[in-house]
């Protein structure tokens, strides 16, 4: 070969090169995993896990549509409203909360309750020895007393909202108060109470017999604010699992779902009203009404 084949072939060994380069780099990104980013809560129970089995079998239901998916916890605990905020701050694409109308505004909310409203069922903690709640018939019964609650939570306002006495204190501090006789009980939801009683080490409390509070309160997934790509991708996925009906048997499964069952078995219902906390997922709460009425449907069976 002369120095003229070389000359002409030159520029074409470039071309070659550029484009084997080009593809790597294209082949390199497609084979690229998307990567959804989790926070880590500050407490343990078996309802965080199953809302990561929740997850990842709505993300495995859309790997078709979008590609495989690596799914990654961080290893620093943050509360609640922490985990809101670092959704805007690109630190985590995923928090889980109760819906209200600042949080639907301030981030993108996934519209699919996600505990089957169960965090809106509440059984109430009370000392032992407190005979006053063999009597309770009615919600005005209910309202001569003192509840405690946090006022971090959307559930304070719902029970003064409602008409009830509530005294304010931290979550785990609650459980104090009732025990030392500053309030009389302690709403909590039926499907982590067990389980927190555990974590709180309670002394001397039941769960009170009888009846239980209900509101609609939903919880939710929520991502960044303007990220609808992701929030769609994870509508699909859980509506997918819903209409094949893994969504719930997942949810079923669960040791805590079937305790909450239990506790709620046989229990007179006082419902209450939730005006403010719903902000834009009333449409939620219709659309998804065989879903939230799922653990009262095993009930009644």
């Amino acid at each position: 070969m002369n120095s003229d084949d070389y000359t002409s072939v030159q520029p074409m060994n470039k071309l070659a090169l550029i484009t084997v380069v080009v593809l790597g780099i294209y082949s390199a990104k497609s084979n690229a995993k998307e990567v959804i980013r989790l926070p880590t809560f500050t407490t343990e129970h078996p309802i965080i896990e199953y809302l990561h089995l929740q997850l990842e079998q709505a993300i495995r239901a859309t790997e078709q549509d979008y590609g495989e998916t690596e799914v990654v916890r961080l290893k620093f605990p943050v509360e609640e409203e922490r985990q809101l905020r670092n959704l805007n701050q690109s630190i985590t694409d995923i928090a889980w909360a109760t819906c209200s109308q600042q949080r639907n505004e301030a981030y993108q909310p996934v519209l699919v309750p996600q505990i089957a409203g169960l965090f809106g069922l509440r059984v109430k903690l009370i000392r032992a020895d407190d005979t006053r709640f063999d009597n309770i018939n009615s919600v005005e019964d209910l309202k001569r007393l003192v509840a405690v609650q946090s006022s971090k939570w959307h559930d304070y306002k719902i029970l003064v909202n409602n008409g009830f006495t509530v005294l304010s204190s931290e979550r785990f501090s609650a459980y104090r108060a009732v025990e030392k006789g500053l309030a009389d009980y302690y709403p909590r939801g039926i499907a982590e109470v067990l389980g927190e009683m555990k974590i709180a080490q309670t002394k001397g409390l039941v769960i009170a017999p009888g009846h239980a509070l209900r509101y609609p309160l939903l919880f939710l997934v929520y991502v960044k604010k303007g990220n609808t790509a992701l929030a769609q991708r994870l509508t699909t996925g859980f509506e997918r699992s819903i209409q094949d009906g893994s969504f719930l048997a997942l949810m079923e499964s669960q040791q805590w779902y079937q305790q909450a069952v239990s506790i709620l078995r046989g229990r007179m219902i006082f419902d209450l009203e939730n005006t403010g906390s719903l902000g834009g997922s009333l449409q939620a709460k219709k659309q998804y009404q065989k879903l939230l009425q799922a653990p009262m449907a095993i009930i009644s069976s």
